[in-house]
């Protein structure tokens, strides 16, 4: 650094954290998403993603401290302050602003709503969105952002062990990095909808286990695949499932037989000619002889069983008497 640039004063050189821009306010920034209660990890990214941007950080990591009212810098640290104060009760939502709104320090407001909800809690419900989560109806690249979101948070809470000898080789804790690799793998595979059945099976038999990214390229691939088959053969499918249920429909038929007649089709309490025709029963022939019918096939059994009445009371009736006897 040269003379000149030691001259220049922290509020003026772009480089320093005390340094504001004109069009510095605090609707600059959008902090996205906004702190609730179970997403301060992602909550906290997103603020150090923002300040680090803006060159502010170092105000809520502890590198710039507060510095004594009697200090040149203590203005330039107060608007300074007081500006990252306004963008983070912007990234937060209104009830948990509601508690923070009389916040004065930018640090220590923003580690405490960091750690505002301990890991175990998190970790729980974490562990229950992952259980709980499946495609459904959504495409296979929403699935795999949300679950891939999850796991990462939740390695943020619970990271893999590591060691920490200068001479190893990384082998050490190579065994739980690929478990927690293919738990991840099975949790996306289990979310699947039916149709990947298939795929499904291919995957976990695979030699060498995939990780979870490959295992998406190929979900995605062949999920492209059937969309293309789809779009360029609905007529195909459509007329298939057609002759199914014309098929179905006639083996139903072809089942019953007609123990009055002995023909196929239909069954004898079905049969109207015996029976009675409905009085809603449209005729497709001439109505008037099919009623005429319908009314003599009822008189046709009803002289039947008049006639039986009339043998049995015509036949005479012999008995022997006591004497006879």
């Amino acid at each position: 650094m040269t003379q000149s640039d030691k001259s220049v004063p922290p509020t003026e050189d772009p480089l320093s954290p005390y340094f504001l821009h004109h069009s510095d306010h605090h609707g600059l920034v959008s902090i996205i998403p906004k702190l609730t209660a179970t997403n301060d990890i992602t909550w906290s990214r997103s603020v150090e993603l923002v300040l680090s941007i803006r060159n502010k950080l170092d105000f809520v990591d502890g590198t710039v401290g507060k510095p004594k009212s009697t200090d040149d810098l203590f203005v330039s640290w107060t608007k300074c302050n007081n500006l990252i104060v306004a963008w983070l009760l912007e990234s937060i939502s209104p009830p948990i602003a509601t508690n923070m709104f009389y916040m004065k320090n930018a640090t220590e407001k923003f580690w405490e709503m960091r750690f505002a909800q301990p890991d175990e809690a998190t970790i729980c419900n974490l562990h229950y969105l992952l259980s709980n989560l499946n495609q459904g109806s959504r495409a296979v690249d929403e699935y795999y952002t949300e679950l891939n979101g999850l796991c990462e948070e939740l390695i943020n809470h619970m990271p893999l062990p590591y060691c920490s000898r200068g001479n190893c080789n990384g082998n050490c804790f190579k065994m739980f990095v690929d478990l927690y690799q293919k738990n991840s793998v099975f949790k996306f595979l289990n979310g699947f909808n039916d149709s990947s059945s298939c795929l499904r099976s291919h995957i976990i038999t695979s030699k060498p286990f995939p990780g979870l990214d490959e295992v998406y390229n190929l979900v995605q691939r062949e999920d492209t695949q059937r969309s293309i088959h789809i779009r360029n053969h609905p007529l195909h499918e459509a007329s298939a499932m057609a002759v199914l249920n014309i098929d179905g429909k006639r083996r139903n038929m072809n089942d019953q037989i007609c123990s009055h007649r002995g023909k196929i089709g239909h069954s004898k309490d079905k049969f109207y000619r015996i029976i009675g025709f409905p009085a809603d029963f449209k005729f497709t022939g001439n109505k008037n002889s099919l009623r005429r019918s319908n009314a003599s096939a009822n008189s046709t059994l009803l002289n039947q069983d008049q006639n039986e009445e009339y043998l049995n009371s015509s036949v005479p009736q012999f008995s022997l008497t006591k004497h006879q006897y």
